[in-house]
């Protein structure tokens, strides 16, 4: 055959039957004699047949295959989200195809359209609060859509996300009730809904012990791994503990005070999000926010699946319960308020 591909024809002259019989064959057509139905699969395996599964979509109208698109493929969040899906969709009986979008707006547009282009049966996405005019475009074209993890602005669709107002509430009374007065906010990006809710849910346990706004100070930005300007806001320490928006920022802080000699919780106490250490034992243990095991996945996928089939359905939205994980990571404050001078 050379580097020809393998085809029905091929299986239908190398074990004696019609091309139509190998087609209901490797069908498990239960017409077929079990026999025959073997000796056409066992031809194919030796052969190396590979299904055409763009020429069987076309027939069936489905490609088996969801596309889900996320924001940064070096984010361990998505990465835990993406290995929690797999397993969901493949038990639908569902592939997935994966998109990036490096939180860039226009390069999203053109995930979206990829998405579309290939006619996947479905898209699960991680949208930006400003994705208004994104989600109606998709809902336009009539793919059956998913949004998972944040909302945005003025849609109606499926939507399964963290109770994260609950979450940033659960994270500012923690440390509230050990007793810290002064505590930085490392904050996530404006356009995230899960930043403003968890910012929201903060203030509230502020307001509800009746305690000034300013015990929170608000660090705006999208800091990341590779920003050394995150140095800059955590020196000197004026500061007895920090809340992180999420895992990783909180891990580049943990590094920079270690560093520095300043302790972590002894000196300064730590709470973030996302509990990664959940699903990635080695990294350093962090107090952090997050849901319940896999709970995200399945209701991205149930859900999905049931829009598939209905697409009349109104728009649902799926809030998930949130927890505090201790790590150890947060303590009482250790002494009277000092600022600590690198």
């Amino acid at each position: 055959m050379g580097t020809e591909r393998v085809t029905l024809k091929d299986i239908a002259k190398a074990c004696g039957y019609t091309a139509n019989t190998v087609s209901r064959g490797m069908r498990d057509d239960p017409r077929l004699p079990a026999t025959t139905r073997q000796k056409i699969r066992e031809a194919a395996e030796k052969l190396g047949y590979i299904p055409n599964t763009l020429a069987s979509s076309l027939r069936s109208g489905r490609r088996n295959t969801v596309a889900v698109i996320i924001n940064d493929v070096r984010n361990l969040h998505f990465c835990r989200m993406l290995s929690r899906l797999d397993p969901e969709l493949r038990n639908a009986d569902y592939n997935e195809m994966i998109l990036c979008t490096r939180s860039d707006g226009a390069l999203s547009m053109q995930m979206i359209q990829a998405a579309i282009s290939q006619s996947m049966d479905g898209i699960i996405y991680f949208p930006n609060l400003g994705d208004r005019k994104k989600i109606e475009y998709i809902q336009a074209h009539g793919i059956p859509l998913v949004l998972m993890d944040r909302y945005a602005e003025g849609v109606e669709a499926d939507i399964v996300r963290s109770d994260d107002e609950q979450g940033g509430y659960l994270a500012m009374d923690h440390l509230l009730s050990l007793g810290h007065r002064r505590i930085l906010y490392l904050a996530g990006p404006d356009y995230s809904s899960s930043q403003v809710d968890r910012l929201e849910g903060c203030l509230r346990a502020l307001r509800e012990r009746e305690l000034p706004m300013d015990t929170l100070r608000i660090i705006h930005g999208n800091h990341n791994l590779a920003d050394e300007s995150i140095r800059d806001v955590l020196f000197p320490v004026h500061y007895t503990a920090i809340i992180s928006f999420r895992d990783e920022i909180a891990f580049f802080a943990l590094r920079a005070l270690e560093e520095r000699k300043v302790r972590v919780p002894e000196e300064v106490s730590l709470v973030s999000f996302d509990h990664l250490r959940g699903d990635f034992s080695y990294l350093p243990g962090v107090t952090s926010v997050y849901t319940e095991k896999n709970d995200a996945a399945q209701h991205a996928v149930s859900l999905l699946m049931s829009r598939i089939e209905n697409p009349s359905l109104p728009g649902r939205e799926v809030i998930l319960p949130v927890r505090l994980y201790d790590e150890g990571s947060t303590a009482p404050p250790a002494f009277a308020f000092v600022p600590i001078v690198p």
